[in-house]
């Protein structure tokens, strides 16, 4: 999904009049309709379902171990564990939260938020674009096509 910059120029506009980033800092998001959609950096997730058990150190490290030694191993070394048991109520509801259209953790909502500021704090200001996929989201920051570009 190509969008032209026309497109997302007066949410643009909005992120250009800021003086100081913070959460209110607009920012688009691309979804289903392929239509850009003007939200804030807080209200990503409204938009993008994030699983709060994927962030958690005790999946991550299983999903580290699955790759080094497969996912069955990995699984039985994280259940003999002596936090066994917390691991397979995480594990479950990351499941659960993945089956519920879940497509991002926490940690990818502090990244995008981090990727925001960069765009902001850049001398031609960039704004983020989230383009959601069926099974995963791209974070892009986006400039008008030159530096003499028309925003009166």
């Amino acid at each position: 999904m190509r969008i032209d910059f026309t497109e997302i120029e007066r949410h643009y506009k909005s992120l250009r009049n800021m003086t100081t980033f913070n959460l209110s800092v607009p920012c688009v998001v691309i979804g289903g309709d392929d239509q850009p959609h003007e939200t804030t950096l807080s209200g990503l997730a409204n938009h993008l379902r994030v699983s709060s058990a994927m962030s958690n150190p005790l999946v991550k490290r299983y999903i580290g171990l699955a790759n080094q030694v497969g996912a069955e191993k990995a699984m039985n070394t994280l259940l003999m564990d002596e936090e066994g048991e917390e691991f397979a109520l995480l594990w479950s509801e990351a499941k659960t939260d993945v089956e519920a259209g879940c497509i991002a953790t926490m940690d990818d909502l502090v990244a995008a938020i981090k990727c925001a500021k960069k765009g902001f704090n850049e001398a031609t200001r960039r704004i983020l674009v989230v383009q959601i996929n069926e099974k995963d989201a791209e974070v892009l920051l986006v400039a008008p096509p030159s530096n003499d570009f028309d925003l009166a």
